[in-house]
């Protein structure tokens, strides 16, 4: 029998493995049947749950909320990619569709979830705490699922299961009966901080794999400074891409890669009539100037115009009696039909090998809805194949070529679960790609994962260059996604001399712990980092500037040196409740300190 902390009984879920306080939980696919239900024993409960960045909720931000349970309520908590959307249809009793957004990126008509309605949608972890200690369920599954807490009666109960909604398979289907998600489950001493740090140990030690950048030029680490061309949008060429190279090169980055306009057509993964030369002979120009090279790519997507689509239009994935336009427009192929992933893997492949990627960013639908009878899976579980093809390609992938970075970019950070972060390096923070949204998914995000899996999108933004710069030092990939020919000198020696600190910096802040701080400025933009041995970095924009800043730092007091990462110059400081006074030499500042104990 397992034993935790305090009494919990659980159900349908076997427990068959352990890391540290977690034990993982082995499930079956049953009718009518939840992967696991637990139950424990009180009257009360605080959840918090984190919200990925989503556009159907473009303005809310990656944040934990929190929620107080008592007897009779219950939230319920939809992960996977179209989570935001499910969530809505689920509180409205009614089948998920997809609009007809156009553009895509957006997979709900109307107004996300409340912040206090029962339906919400969240990263597929949940912790509750009660009774002087938090219980952690974290899935590794990327499709859709559902995880319920309710209090009721003296219990709580914690229930996950796949919805019925996307996943409804034949009565005679041998997916019956067969293996679902792993689980994983931890009942810790504490509140629900002792779990989010004890969730993000998880993720360091099982889950989060350091890349193999062996096959870069140079010296390069993890994270590493990316320089990335969707700065100018779809406007490239061979030329753009040299120019774009050198400048940032000359900042000091250490891979580019070239965004979305260089393929013919989504769906069609070879270089356009504006690259003649072709990706390799681009790939080997980035070698030249000590540059890793990547390519963006949606390869689960295709536009309805190109020669896959046309020539496979059954290929294509269908619910609800339509084929959805997505992201930009494309349809979405169906990983789940096994001619399409099998084709899908083997350009994947030729794209690695010919054009010599050392760096590989995915984004668009490539988990689709699919309920069409004339496709390998079954009609009733079209995601759930998708979601076992889309890791079957993306760790074949990291098999084959050890030494090429997995870059998850689907439309900012979908889907968030633990078989995610195992198939990849690095995700996506947020697709705003500005300094105030970035620096507060920072700080979400950075409950639970280490900051080396954060890749940080840097966009033009009008703000003073320090102000814009400081904040994306803490944390990465740092990547640079703004068009250098607009950079002024002032831009361009600030962002210098912010990636010689960010370098340095980077290797002692994977384990660091992130936090905000209060800043008494109208508007800012601040994250403090605190290492194992006590030293915190600082960084905060201060748009407005004024002669000085005070800063409450969240569970820092004490004696320490202070140092202007900018100047080098120290001086000594004590942090107390009152907090700690910094300068501000000029209007618009971007500060940069690190605190080291005494």
């Amino acid at each position: 029998m397992t034993e935790f902390p305090l009494p919990l009984a659980i159900s349908a879920a076997v427990v068959d493995g352990q890391a540290g306080p977690f034990r993982r939980l082995s499930t079956t696919i049953a009718r009518d049947a939840a992967l696991v239900d637990l139950e424990i024993g009180t009257a009360d409960a605080r959840v918090e749950w984190l919200h990925p960045f989503s556009w159907d909720a473009g303005l809310r931000g990656v944040v934990a909320p929190t929620r107080t349970l008592s007897d009779g309520d219950r939230i319920c908590l939809h992960a996977g990619p179209y989570g935001t959307a499910d969530a809505v249809a689920h509180r409205n009793d009614e089948p998920m569709r997809f609009p007809d957004a156009g553009d895509g990126h957006r997979y709900l008509a109307g107004d996300a979830p409340g912040p206090d309605e029962v339906h919400q949608d969240a990263a597929a972890w949940t912790l509750v705490e009660s009774g002087g200690h938090c219980v952690v369920l974290a899935w590794e599954y990327s499709g859709s699922l559902v995880t319920e807490v309710t209090v009721g009666g003296g219990r709580l109960r914690i229930t996950s299961k796949l919805p019925a909604d996307t996943f409804h398979p034949s009565a005679d289907s041998e997916l019956w009966n067969s293996a679902g998600p792993v689980g994983w489950l931890a009942v810790v001493p504490g509140g629900l901080d002792a779990g989010a740090s004890a969730l993000r140990t998880l993720v360091l030690d099982e889950f989060a794999t350091l890349p193999d950048l062996s096959g870069m030029p140079g010296e390069p680490e993890f994270p590493c400074v990316v320089a990335n061309s969707w700065g100018v949008q779809e406007n490239t060429s061979t030329e753009r891409i040299l120019a774009m190279m050198d400048a940032t090169a000359a900042a000091g980055a250490e891979v580019f890669v070239v965004d979305k306009g260089w393929e013919r057509a989504v769906g069609d993964w070879h270089a356009n009539d504006r690259f003649p030369s072709g990706l390799r002979w681009l790939s080997d120009q980035a070698r030249e100037r000590g540059l890793g090279f990547g390519v963006w790519c949606g390869f689960g997507n295709a536009d309805p115009k190109s020669l896959v689509a046309s020539e496979h239009p059954d290929w294509l994935a269908a619910w609800r009696g339509t084929t959805p336009r997505l992201s930009f427009d494309n349809h979405a192929l169906c990983l789940g039909h096994d001619p399409a992933r099998d084709w899908i893997l083997d350009e994947l492949r030729r794209v690695v090998t010919d054009f010599r990627l050392t760096w590989f960013l995915h984004d668009f639908e490539s988990i689709a809805r699919c309920d069409r009878d004339d496709h390998t899976h079954d009609p009733g579980a079209g995601e759930h194949a998708a979601e076992l093809a889309w890791h079957h390609i993306l760790r074949t992938l990291k098999t084959e070529f050890p030494q090429l970075v997995l870059e998850n970019c689907w439309n900012g950070v979908r889907p968030l679960d633990l078989a995610m972060i195992r198939s990849h390096h690095t995700t996506i923070t947020e697709d705003h790609c500005l300094t105030r949204w970035n620096s507060l998914a920072k700080v979400g995000l950075g409950r639970y994962l280490p900051l080396d899996w954060q890749s940080a999108y840097m966009g033009a933004e009008d703000l003073p260059p320090r102000a814009r710069i400081a904040p994306y030092v803490v944390g990465g990939p740092w990547v640079l996604m703004d068009d250098p020919e607009t950079w002024s000198e002032e831009t361009r020696e600030a962002l210098t001399k912010a990636v010689r600190l960010f370098k340095h910096w980077r290797k002692s802040l994977r384990t660091a712990t992130v936090r905000r701080p209060q800043v008494d400025v109208p508007r800012y933009d601040a994250v403090q980092a605190t290492t194992a041995d006590g030293v915190v970095l600082l960084a905060i924009g201060v748009p407005g500037g004024g002669d000085e800043v005070r800063v409450r730092l969240d569970g820092v007091e004490g004696d320490f040196v202070l140092t202007d990462e900018w100047s080098g110059e120290t001086r000594p400081v004590t942090v107390d409740d009152g907090g700690l006074r910094l300068p501000v030499e000029y209007r618009g500042d971007g500060l940069l300190v690190s605190l080291t104990p005494r």
